[in-house]
């Protein structure tokens, strides 16, 4: 009688402990942790348009306590048709066509509880192709403050890429890129 007592007791604390996490329980807190996350992108950092999401994956997941736990999330955003004023869903959002349009990586630390979901750290950085050379800038957001960090000198910079797509109000040092020097026969480059 004791045994079952104890196992009953034993699996009564295991359930209400928030572990484990089960998959379908995660996909939903996970969609959950994303739209907090994305409504504090686009109030931060969108300009005159909204963000939305483009991939997106949880690297972890850190229990804290009592039903209370840390999701460790990679995403990318990429700006929309949408402007920011429109009060639009930014999912139901069509992305914006062309090269130079706007595009991040992003990480983020959401802490989740039973009644809230707020985030904790939130990290962007311009997206660049293997291909390109480009400098990137890292924006951090902790406990309400804003750091604006650009990382070390990474190179130059593409010509008429805007050099702070996701903070139009910062401005931040631009390198000059060395004009090419013409090859000289007639075969063009169409990437110039």
């Amino acid at each position: 009688m004791k045994w079952c007592v104890l196992l009953l007791a034993l699996l009564q604390s295991l359930c209400c402990s928030g572990l484990p996490l089960y998959q379908s329980e995660l996909a939903s807190t996970a969609d959950k942790a994303l739209v907090v996350t994305m409504t504090q992108v686009n109030n931060l950092y969108a300009g005159l348009r909204l963000y939305r999401v483009t991939r997106g994956s949880i690297k972890r997941v850190v229990p804290l306590g009592l039903n209370t736990y840390d999701l460790m999330m990679n995403f990318g955003i990429k700006e929309t048709d949408c402007l920011k004023s429109s009060g639009e869903d930014p999912q139901r959002c069509a992305f914006r066509v062309g090269f130079f349009v706007p595009a991040a990586s992003c990480t983020a630390r959401v802490r989740v509880t039973a009644e809230l979901t707020r985030v904790v750290s939130l990290n962007c950085g311009q997206d660049s192709s293997s291909s390109e050379s480009s400098s990137e800038e890292n924006f951090t957001r902790k406990r309400q403050q804003l750091n604006v960090q650009p990382s070390g000198n990474r190179g130059p910079v593409l010509p008429g890429f805007p050099e702070a797509t996701l903070f139009p109000s910062h401005s931040f040092s631009r390198q000059v890129e060395p004009q090419p020097i013409p090859r000289g026969d007639s075969i063009g480059n169409h990437l110039e």
